[in-house]
């Protein structure tokens, strides 16, 4: 069995989160993360995911993603988002949350994944797990490690109720996914929860849509998402724009 890789300086106590790819810990005095590939044949997850962040920063950045502090030996540092993931803080504050607070996100999450893919990247997994929260409650999309960068190939398996019928190297796999977190960022589940993968998968593929009409008009924008009806996720975002307008 593999040894599991710790960055150095850090330890087990300074832990605070668990990837597929790497372990995240906590630099308390720089008020930072660093995220390191745990295991020696994720070293090239976690290349392509600092080059895919320094793309961004190259870029100027974007308010809906974690801010890149560059590399920390075969790691890289982030800023640490202090309310840690959208999925967990949903779950434990569903009955709380107003629907211009779920609205919120959805739009910031849109927002983020049109920089994304005009960034040359396809993020590959995108689900409320992998986006989390500032201080602030703004959502922040994150976890690139299995991303494709300008063509390259994905390094991640995407999650039933989020996987697109179609080619999975793609902006519309990705749009598609973005409809599948919306749902769960409206409803506090994923589409489907509680059926097995192949049927997830089935239902998809013969394009039987969880009911969305209880949702309103995002829900119009979540089937929207599933049917290929939007080119792009900027379009989503102004969809979802034009809602919270309404109701401001």
């Amino acid at each position: 069995m593999s040894q599991i890789a710790w960055p150095t300086g850090f330890s087990r106590q300074d832990l605070v989160g668990w990837g597929n790819f790497g372990v995240v810990c906590l630099d308390p005095s720089t008020d930072t993360v660093v995220k390191f590939p745990h295991l020696d044949e994720h070293k090239e997850h976690i290349r392509v995911e600092r080059a895919i962040y320094k793309r961004f920063e190259d870029r100027g950045g974007h308010v809906g993603l974690l801010r890149y502090f560059g590399p920390y030996e075969s790691g890289l540092r982030l800023q640490f988002a202090k309310n840690y993931g959208l999925r967990k803080y949903i779950q434990d504050h569903g009955r709380n949350l107003s629907l211009e607070q779920r609205l919120r996100w959805c739009q910031q999450i849109a927002d983020a994944l049109a920089y994304v893919h005009s960034s040359g990247v396809i993020h590959g997994d995108l689900e409320a797990g992998n986006v989390f929260l500032d201080n602030n409650l703004n959502a922040k999309v994150a976890d690139f490690a299995g991303s494709s960068l300008d063509g390259s190939p994905l390094l991640v398996a995407v999650t039933s109720s989020h996987r697109y019928p179609g080619p999975l190297l793609s902006k519309q796999a990705d749009i598609f996914a973005l409809g599948s977190t919306i749902f769960e960022v409206m409803c506090g589940r994923a589409p489907y929860n509680g059926s097995t993968d192949k049927d997830i998968t089935d239902f998809f593929g013969e394009s039987k849509y969880p009911e969305t009409k209880s949702l309103g008009p995002i829900g119009d924008i979540v089937t929207g998402c599933w049917q290929g009806m939007y080119s792009s996720a900027d379009t989503v975002a102004m969809s979802i724009n034009g809602i919270c307008s309404v109701r401001r």
